[in-house]
């Protein structure tokens, strides 16, 4: 009967129905590790790698802008790099933070976006799905930019 009301409607039935895939995103997240005396002293902080080429989905993909606090994006210019990341702008506030005085800042890099480099419409959707503002318009050489560039 259910496939017969479908068929009348001229519906899909609900087991013929496609989905459309998801995207797989494969990312890194880098850690900046500060402590006050080295702030103090001007020496580098210590670099980690939270996560390393792992596949993601766009659930992941929120899960981790909340989780490493990032709140805005980060380029170079893109008529000289495409190189976009994402990056936290205040440390993470965990008991290294309080007890130890040591800053974590954190930042997601995108490798691979469905099995290819990533676009300037892969990186406005992956802001989208962190929630990072990121108005900067991708440009040719040729072009005239119009505004402020938003990237830092």
């Amino acid at each position: 009967m259910n496939q017969d009301f479908y068929a009348r409607m001229g519906l899909p039935g609900p087991e013929t129905e496609t989905s459309v895939p998801a995207d797989i995103f494969v990312v890194s997240v880098h850690c900046e590790r500060w402590t006050y005396e080295e702030l103090e002293a001007s020496d580098a902080g210590t670099r980690e790698i939270e996560l390393d080429h792992v596949t993601a989905d766009a659930h992941d993909l929120v899960r981790h802008g909340r989780e490493y606090g990032l709140s805005e994006p980060y380029c170079a210019d893109p008529r000289m790099s495409s190189d976009i990341w994402f990056r936290s702008t205040y440390p993470r506030e965990d008991r290294a933070y309080f007890e130890q005085g040591v800053q974590k800042y954190y930042s997601l890099h995108i490798h691979d976006v469905n099995g290819h480099q990533p676009e300037p419409a892969d990186y406005q959707r992956i802001a989208n799905l962190i929630n990072v503002r990121f108005d900067h318009a991708f440009q040719s050489q040729d072009a005239k930019q119009e505004g402020p560039d938003l990237c830092l």
